[in-house]
């Protein structure tokens, strides 16, 4: 993978990253805006001050929760762009950069799983460290299924699969990792996202009709 290549794919998951996490930022604090305005007057009716004051502090504590949501949809939104559109040129970046690093891991037949593991885990540490997106992502995607493993199974395949091009090999073993992964599993769960909102309205409507009939 060129690194021209990198440098757009990255740029492109940076603003989808980005957007998402505005946009969730931005949407919670009108959202809270507008329930501390519609309810003010429900929540404060009665003398007790506690159910205005709860409603204050979930308006001002809820855009960080979206913040929090916006930073997790905007990465899962960015892995997802990252594998469906560029799966083929993630899997021979992680796997060429394995083949620098340690390029006698290819030429050896009896390399077994756990070195494999164990070299691969160190070069997605080392990928990760060069910027917040790329940690972001691998962490995204180590998180849906066990990519480590994954790799390290088709290289132990692939690498006894008989002779070939350092070249070659990456691109058989890219080729081959690639069909492994299911893109669908990483697509955004919007659930969460609904859940949210709902309970914030939820909350907001508790401290606007229940709250005042307990402190009164």
């Amino acid at each position: 993978m060129a690194i021209k290549s990198i440098l757009n794919v990255t740029a492109a998951a940076g603003v989808k990253l980005s957007t998402r996490i505005i946009a969730y930022t931005a949407f919670g604090i009108v959202f809270n805006l507008f329930l501390l305005i519609f309810f003010s007057s429900s929540a404060g009716r009665n003398s007790s001050a506690v159910p205005w004051v709860l409603l204050l502090l979930m308006a001002l504590a809820s855009p960080i929760v979206y913040f929090i949501m916006g930073k997790k949809q905007g990465t899962a939104t960015a892995l997802h762009y990252i594998v469906d559109e560029h799966g083929d040129d993630l899997s021979r970046f992680v796997v060429g950069k394995l083949a620098d690093t340690y390029p006698q891991l290819l030429d050896t037949p009896q390399a077994s799983g756990g070195a494999i593991h164990e070299k691969l885990s160190a070069v997605i540490a080392s990928i990760s460290q060069q910027s917040s997106i790329n940690k972001a992502i691998f962490d995204k995607l180590l998180e849906k299924f066990d990519f480590i493993s994954v790799v390290a199974r088709v290289m132990e395949k692939n690498v006894a699969d008989g002779p070939a091009t350092q070249e070659e090999k990456v691109e058989r073993i890219a080729s081959a990792l690639k069909a492994e992964i299911n893109v669908d599993t990483l697509k955004p769960d919007m659930r969460q996202t609904r859940i949210l909102v709902a309970g914030n309205g939820g909350m907001a409507l508790v401290c606007a009709w229940i709250l005042p009939l307990i402190f009164r």
